[in-house]
């Protein structure tokens, strides 16, 4: 009995792979993980651009629109704030898993509902809520220009302080502006 065993273990030993087959999925697994993550940097940095969100999605027409007659479009310096710039938090950890958030959302959003049955106002209140200040900081490092009016050094200074949260508490229609229901 223990010989008809023997014969039939025989015929479940698999080939151990060759060297050639070793190195084949190797360059094989390697190259498609180089494509998969030129393709997805691609594809990141294009869908963070104004031009991608202006003229492929529907629902941006009126937020973009009020960005164009903002001064983070429009500003007396030449300083230009895209999209990203404000909707993307810093990191590029941070950055990745936002788009991925949003992204899967912004999709489903777009192909169900239609622009007249969009609701602005809601999604401002959300995307106002992911917008952090260190997004702010990145361009406005000085928050005591001499330029700055009493209300604001006092607000600027309970910012420094951690008595303001974020920045959005004092500056919340510089460039989307609230419409009247």
């Amino acid at each position: 009995m223990d010989k008809n065993r023997a014969d039939i273990d025989e015929g479940f030993k698999r080939p151990s792979p060759s060297r050639v087959q070793i190195s084949a999925i190797v360059i094989l697994t390697t190259t498609g993980l180089i494509i998969f993550y030129g393709l997805t940097t691609i594809s990141f940095h294009y869908s963070s651009t104004n031009k991608f969100c202006s003229a492929q999605c529907h629902e941006m027409i009126e937020p973009y629109q009020q960005y164009l007659k903002s001064s983070h479009y429009d500003s007396s310096r030449g300083v230009v704030a895209d999209c990203a710039d404000c909707h993307l938090p810093p990191g590029e950890m941070n950055k990745w898993y936002a788009k991925v958030r949003q992204g899967m959302k912004d999709t489903i959003m777009h192909f169900l509902l239609r622009p007249e049955d969009f609701d602005h106002q809601k999604w401002k209140v959300s995307a106002a809520k992911n917008i952090r200040s260190e997004a702010c900081l990145k361009c406005h490092k000085n928050l005591f220009p001499s330029e700055l009016q009493r209300g604001g050094l006092l607000g600027h200074k309970a910012f420094k302080r951690g008595e303001v949260k974020s920045c959005l508490n004092c500056h919340q229609n510089l460039v989307h502006m609230w419409r009247e229901s």
